[in-house]
This record gives C-alpha cells, structure tokens and sequence, in this order.
C-alpha cells in the first residue's frame, strides 16, 4: 500500500503521512508525493491512500478538498490533527540582513504578524518545502524561506527563528482518505460522521435542520456553509456529528433532515 500527499518530501503533508502509517492497520510500503491536489484525488485506488489538508486552526479552510467530495466517491478513513511549527530558513546567519521570505499562501497568512513586525516582504511560492529547497539553488543571501524544521534538516540551512507563527496552537487538520468500499481499517476505531447538504428554500430551514439533531440528542463538532456553485449566492454545509450513521439517535435525525433538504451526502463515518 503507498501513501500519496501533494507538495514535495519534508512538507507539512508529507509529516501527515507518518502519523497516518501509525494509525493504519496496513503496512505502508512507500509515500509517494504528487504536484497537486488533482493529481491526488485521481490517484486515490486499492493500493494508494491519499493524505490531505482540509482545515487550519488559523488560516480556515483548503476549500479544494472539500469540494471534492462532491466531484470523487471517496470516503473518509479518519482525520489527522498536526501541529504546525514555522521556522524561518537561510543560508544566511544573520536575521538583520532578511529582505523578503517565500513560502506558501497558508505559511505566510499563519505567520501575517511576525513579518509585518519586523518589517519582511512575504513572496508566495508553491510550497514550504519546496521554497526551503529553492533556497540551496538561490545566489541571493537575503531571500529566506518559512518551512518546518525537517526541511532545515534536510537542506542544510539554517533556522533563524522558531514557531514565528501568529497562533500558538497552529494546527492543521488532514483527512486519510480512500476508496468507499475500501476494507482498510484503523488500528483503533474512532466514531465521528460528515455531511454535506443543501436546505429546500423555505423559512427557517437551517434551524429545522439543526433542531433535527438537537430533538435527538446529537452532538454536533462542526457546521459550515459553502457556495453550492450552482447557482449565486446558494450554499452548502458542511457538518460533523459524534456517533455513527446506524445509532438509532442519528437515525432518526437524517429522517427529519430529509424533509427540510434538497440533498444530503454522507462523506462516510469514520
């Protein structure tokens, strides 16, 4: 079985993957790493085990993956919380001479703060990574990169600063994602469920929705609304609950959600 993340080895996605080898019951012969989400949701098959981001605890939502669920019929295995810690990388040694630091979109939003501070110019670049990478190849001194420690380690640059990012509880949450009629299981099992539907047009109807779980007993973890891409100004949401799809409570909670909803897709319990 091989593990499939997107951006280049020692990114954040590629850390992902080791904490998904633990919790699978499998064995994992190798982690591939492909140049987009694209490519990874068109790999996911018996024999490869997709590992995305979805959700940071600061910079929100990677709403591509979100999305395709509704574009795959791909389930949810289980999810991944990791701790997210930036460090300012160099060839340089001296943090007076920083004039500008690239890296990727969600790095530079998770470090807004500390750059605007002292004054450095954020230039986007593709991956975290990858923009450590750049830097063995790049002659300017000045140009500096936010990535995780391991690729300090592995490109032999230096660490200026450490944890510059504005939370200190930055995490990023990363879904296993597989095929719907995988048999691949986890070590330990966890129970949560996500959906996504969309409301009819009538009064009330998201507080009907959500009363549906609260008459019985369901603990909602997440509501959140998306564009449908439909039509303007339509939307989606997303929700997560505690319990399974076949506990009598949940149950009877999607009964109800049906009369107040156009659709309902259940991206699978897990």
């Amino acid at each position: 079985m091989k593990l499939i993340y997107q951006w280049v080895p020692w990114a954040y996605s590629n850390l992902a993957c080791f904490k998904a080898k633990e919790l699978l019951e499998t064995q994992v012969d190798e982690m591939l790493w492909l140049p987009d989400f694209k490519s990874v949701w068109e790999q996911i098959d018996d024999k490869h085990i997709a590992i995305l981001p979805v959700e940071n605890s600061y910079a929100w939502n990677i709403h591509e993956n979100l999305y395709n669920f509704l574009r795959y019929d791909y389930k949810i295995l289980w999810e991944i919380n990791l701790e997210i810690n930036h460090c300012l990388l160099s060839k340089e040694e001296n943090i007076n001479n920083i004039k500008k630091v690239y890296s990727h979109s969600q790095a530079l939003d998770q470090c807004h703060n500390y750059l605007k501070n002292k004054n450095i110019k954020p230039k986007l670049y593709w991956d975290t990574a990858a923009a450590a990478q750049m830097l063995i190849k790049n002659k300017e001194y000045w140009v500096w990169a936010i990535a995780s420690s391991l690729a300090w380690d592995i490109y032999w640059l230096n660490i200026l600063d450490e944890n510059i990012q504005d939370q200190d509880w930055n995490t990023t949450k990363f879904f296993i994602i597989v095929p719907k009629n995988s048999k691949i299981e986890l070590k330990e099992k966890k129970w949560k469920t996500s959906i996504i539907f969309e409301t009819k047009n009538i009064p009330a109807a998201l507080y009907k929705c959500l009363w549906a779980f609260a008459t019985n007993n369901v603990n909602l973890t997440k509501i959140e609304s998306m564009p449908s891409l439909k039509w303007p100004f339509t939307y989606l949401f997303w929700m997560n609950f505690e319990w399974t799809i076949n506990d009598e409570n949940v149950i009877k909670s999607l009964e109800e959600l049906e009369f107040f909803t156009k659709q309902i897709k259940i991206l699978w319990e897990y």
